[in-house]
């Protein structure tokens, strides 16, 4: 599935398949399905937990965004640098983790 999301006003193509856990783990050498049940999990406000939190979003969403398609991002630091803020909104966080996770849930996603 391939879903356009904005973060930070900036609209990146994203796409997760059957495929997208395994070049998580390539990309990260974590799996994707503990880094996203970690998410979950995560209370934000906790100061010591957001460093790792930032970390693992935009670890998925940088996968998922090569996965659509290579030429949107060069490479992990560039994306990251044209992100000015990335807590401003955080609509796009919960996007990325649905679609992180919709081909293993079929669509069955539960709101916590």
């Amino acid at each position: 599935m391939v879903k356009t999301i904005k973060i930070d006003g900036k609209s990146y193509d994203m796409k997760s398949s059957a495929y997208t856990q395994f070049a998580y783990k390539n990309e990260t050498g974590r799996s994707l399905l503990d880094d996203i049940q970690y998410l979950q999990n995560i209370n934000v406000e906790e100061y010591s937990n957001l460093d790792n939190f930032i970390e693992l979003i935009t670890d998925i969403s940088y996968v998922m965004i090569k996965e659509a398609d290579e030429k949107q991002v060069q490479n992990k630091i560039e994306f990251l640098k044209g992100i000015n803020n990335l807590l401003e909104d955080t609509e796009w966080i919960t996007q990325v983790v649905e679609l992180a996770i919709m081909p293993l849930s079929r669509g069955n996603i539960q709101k916590s």
